[in-house]
C-alpha cells in the first residue's frame, strides 16, 4: 500500500482505531449497566380506583358552572358574529355564505333567512365552525343556547381530559383532581366554555394530541422495559453455554490420539455403562450400511445470530405498531382544521417524539440512540402523524369540495395553468391551494389596529386581556339599584393562577436542566407549540385570547410545580418513599412539611375564592360600576 505525505502514518491510523473501539467499548459496557436498572417506573403505576369518581365529580361541577345561564347575552358577541354565523351557513350549505349588513339583529331575533346566496372569503378552515353549527341545528338557530352548546361541551371534556393527562404525568391522583380543578376554575377557559368562539375547540384538539403522545409514551417504556428483561436474560443464560472453539484443526491438535490399546479396547467403569467400542463382526457390519455426517456448522452460520443480537443492542428493537402516533396524527389535522396555527403544534409534537424516542432508547441500554431512533423510528412515526395530519385537514374541507359555489371553488376552471392536465375529479386541489395562498397572505399582512390587541410577551401574565362584552345601565335598568351599573364579560385569567405562570415557568426549565427530568420538559414543549410561534408575529394584530390553547399547559407548568413544594412524607432511616403505604400517609410529618403542604392548600383555597370573586365579569351580571372598577386589577384591563 502507498502513503502520501498527506495520509496519516499506519500507527496514528491504527491507534485512532483502537481508541475508536475502546470508547466503543466503553459506550457498550455504560449501556449494559443502563438496561440492568430499565424499568417501566411510573408507566406501570395503576391510578386508584377513586380518582375517577373524583374526576367526574370535578367535571359535573365545571359542566353545572359553564350551563348556568349559557344563553345570557341573548345576542351574538366579540367574534361570534362570524362564527355562530358561519356556523350555521356551513352546516346548512356546506360552505360559508355572504350576511347582509344588519344581519346580527335579525340573527339575533331568531331570523337566519336574510343570509344571501353568494359565497363570503373566510380565512379560517371550516372544521370549528361545523361543530358549532351542530349545536345551532340541534336548539334552532333562535336559540343562544344552541350557539353556544358545543363549546361548552368541548370546554367540559377537556377538564376531564386535562386530569387524566396530570395523572400520566404525575402518577398522583390528588394532583390529577386538582390540575383539572384548576382548569375548571380558571377563567380564560371558562369564559371561552362560553362563548362560541373557535380557540377552545383549537385548544381540545392541541390537548387531545397531547394525551395520545402520552399513552404512546406509556406503551414504548413498556415494550422497551420488555426487552431489557428480555436482554438480562439471555446475557446472564449466555456465559453458560459451552464455548465452542471456531478453528476445528485446533481442537484435533490439541487433543493426543488414542493409543492402539484404548482404540481396540474400552473398559467400562461400572457395570451399567455401555462399552463404547463393539465386536469385529459387528463393527464391520455397521461399516457396511451407507452413513451421512451432519456438517459442522460453518463460520457463518455461527456468526448470523451474534451479528443479529449485536445489531438490536446497538439500536433497540422495533418497537412494532404505535397506534396512538396514528391517533395524534389525526387530532392534530382537525387541529389545523380548526384554526392553522394548529400546524404549530403538529411541529412541536413531531419534534417531541423525536427526542422522547432518543431518550427512551438510550434509557433502556440502547448503544446508539439516534442512529436506533432514525434507522427504527423515524420513518414510521413520520408516515404515521404527517400525512395522516394532511390527509385529516383536507378531509375537514369536504363541504368546501362537494359544492360547486363556494368562494374560489371554480378558480382552477376559470384560470389557465398546469392543473389543466389533471381529471376532473381533482379540479378542486388547485382551487383549495390558491385559496390557502390568498388566505395566508390575508393573515400576514393583518395590522389593523384594535384596542386589545396584544403582545405575546405580555400573555403570560395577563396583561391585557380581551373584552368579550360591555354593556352600561343607568338606575333602574336591568335591575341596577345604584346610579351607575355595568355588564361586562371579560376573558381574563385566574389571576391566582396566572400570577404563578410565569415563575412556574421558569421553574419547570430549572428542573428539567437541574434533575434531567423529562416530564417538565414535556410541558414546556406544550407551551412551544402554543405560544412560542407568535412571537414571530408581534407586528400582526392578536389578541391575549389566544392564549386559551396554551391554559391547560400552564396549568400542568403550576400543578408541577405544587407537586415539588408538597414533598414525599419521608421513611425509615430518613429516605424518601417512592410509593408510601398508608400507614405512612397518615404518619406525623415535620413541621417544615406541613408548612409546605399548608402552602399548597392555601393556594388552592385563594384560587376558588379569585374565580367566585371575578364571577360577575366571567358572566356578565350586572353590578354596580364600582364593583366591575374593583376588579379592574391592572389598568391594561379596561
Amino acid at each position: 500500500m502507498t502513503h502520501t505525505a498527506d495520509s496519516p502514518a499506519p500507527t496514528r491510523r491504527i491507534a485512532r482505531e483502537r481508541l475508536a473501539r475502546k470508547r466503543e467499548k466503553v459506550r457498550a459496557g455504560a449501556a449494559a449497566m443502563r438496561r440492568e436498572t430499565f424499568h417501566a417506573g411510573m408507566w406501570a403505576t395503576r391510578a386508584p380506583l377513586w380518582m375517577w369518581p373524583a374526576l367526574l365529580v370535578i367535571t359535573g361541577i365545571g359542566a353545572a358552572l359553564r350551563f348556568f345561564r349559557l344563553d345570557f347575552p341573548h345576542r351574538l358577541i366579540f367574534d361570534e358574529t362570524y362564527y355562530v354565523k358561519d356556523g350555521y351557513s356551513v352546516f346548512n350549505f356546506g360552505y360559508e355564505r355572504s350576511w347582509p349588513e344588519n344581519a346580527d339583529d335579525s340573527f339575533n331575533a331568531g331570523d337566519p333567512s336574510v343570509i344571501e346566496p353568494t359565497p363570503e372569503y373566510v380565512v379560517h378552515p371550516p372544521l370549528g365552525k361545523w361543530l358549532i353549527g351542530w349545536g345551532i341545528d340541534l336548539f334552532g338557530a333562535d336559540d343562544s343556547f344552541g350557539w353556544r352548546f358545543t363549546v361548552a361541551i368541548i370546554g367540559t371534556l377537556t377538564i376531564f381530559l386535562l386530569g387524566v393527562i396530570a395523572w400520566k404525568l404525575f402518577r398522583s391522583a390528588f394532583f390529577a383532581c386538582v390540575a383539572a380543578g384548576l382548569l375548571a376554575i380558571d377563567g380564560e377557559h371558562f369564559v371561552h366554555s362560553r362563548t362560541s368562539l373557535l380557540d377552545i375547540v383549537l385548544m381540545a384538539f392541541v390537548l387531545l394530541a397531547f394525551f395520545f403522545i402520552l399513552l404512546d409514551r406509556e406503551q414504548v417504556t413498556k415494550r422497551l422495559a420488555t426487552w431489557t428483561q428480555r436482554t438480562a436474560e439471555i446475557d446472564s443464560f449466555a456465559p453458560a453455554l459451552p464455548q465452542q472453539n471456531p478453528d476445528p484443526l485446533a481442537e484435533a491438535a490439541a487433543t493426543p490420539p488414542p493409543t492402539p490399546t484404548e482404540a481396540a479396547v474400552s473398559t467400562p467403569s461400572s457395570p451399567s455403562e455401555v462399552p463404547r467400542t463393539f465386536p469385529t463382526e459387528l463393527s464391520e457390519s455397521i461399516s457396511a450400511v451407507p452413513f451421512t455426517e451432519a456438517a459442522p456448522p460453518t463460520a457463518a452460520t455461527q456468526r448470523r445470530p451474534r451479528t443479529r443480537s449485536r445489531d438490536v443492542i446497538n439500536f433497540g428493537p422495533r418497537l412494532g405498531a404505535r397506534p396512538w402516533i396514528f391517533a395524534a396524527g389525526i387530532s392534530l389535522g382537525l387541529a389545523t382544521g380548526v384554526k392553522w396555527s394548529g400546524l404549530y403544534a403538529l411541529a412541536v409534537f413531531g419534534i417531541l417524539l423525536v427526542l422522547w424516542d432518543v431518550h427512551s432508547r438510550s434509557r433502556a441500554g440502547v448503544v446508539h440512540p439516534w442512529l436506533g431512533m432514525l434507522i427504527r423510528d423515524s420513518i414510521p412515526s413520520f408516515f404515521k402523524l404527517v400525512p395522516i395530519a394532511l390527509v385529516t385537514y383536507v378531509a375537514c374541507w369536504t363541504g368546501w369540495i362537494r359544492s360547486d359555489d363556494a368562494w374560489d371553488r371554480q378558480w382552477a376552471a376559470e384560470n389557465f395553468g398546469w392543473w389543466s392536465a389533471l381529471p376532473k375529479w381533482l379540479d378542486w386541489l388547485p382551487s383549495l391551494a390558491h385559496y390557502h395562498y390568498t388566505a395566508y397572505s390575508f393573515h400576514v399582512g393583518l395590522d389593523s389596529e384594535h384596542p386589545y390587541m396584544s403582545n405575546p410577551w405580555g400573555w403570560i401574565v395577563q396583561w391585557r386581556p380581551t373584552s368579550f362584552y360591555y354593556e352600561s345601565y343607568d338606575k333602574g335598568d336591568m335591575g341596577c339599584t345604584v346610579a351607575k351599573c355595568s355588564s361586562a364579560i371579560t376573558s381574563v385569567g385566574n389571576p391566582v393562577i396566572w400570577g404563578l405562570a410565569a415563575l412556574a415557568v421558569l421553574v419547570c426549565l430549572v428542573v428539567w436542566i437541574i434533575r434531567r427530568d423529562v416530564r417538565p420538559a414535556v410541558i414546556l414543549a406544550g407551551l412551544a407549540a402554543t405560544w412560542l410561534p407568535w412571537f414571530a408575529y408581534q407586528e400582526r394584530t392578536i389578541f391575549t385570547f389566544y392564549t386559551i390553547v396554551m391554559v391547560p399547559f400552564v396549568v400542568l407548568a403550576v400543578t408541577y410545580c405544587l407537586t415539588l413544594v408538597w414533598g414525599r412524607v419521608p421513611a425509615g432511616g430518613g429516605q424518601v418513599a417512592a410509593a408510601p403505604s398508608k400507614k405512612q400517609r397518615f404518619a406525623r410529618i415535620s413541621a417544615a412539611l406541613f408548612a409546605r403542604r399548608l402552602s399548597v392548600g392555601i393556594f388552592l383555597v385563594a384560587a376558588i375564592l379569585a374565580f367566585a370573586y371575578f364571577w360577575p365579569i366571567y358572566t356578565g351580571e350586572v353590578i354596580p360600576f364600582s364593583a366591575w372598577n374593583n376588579r379592574m386589577w391592572n389598568i391594561t384591563w379596561r
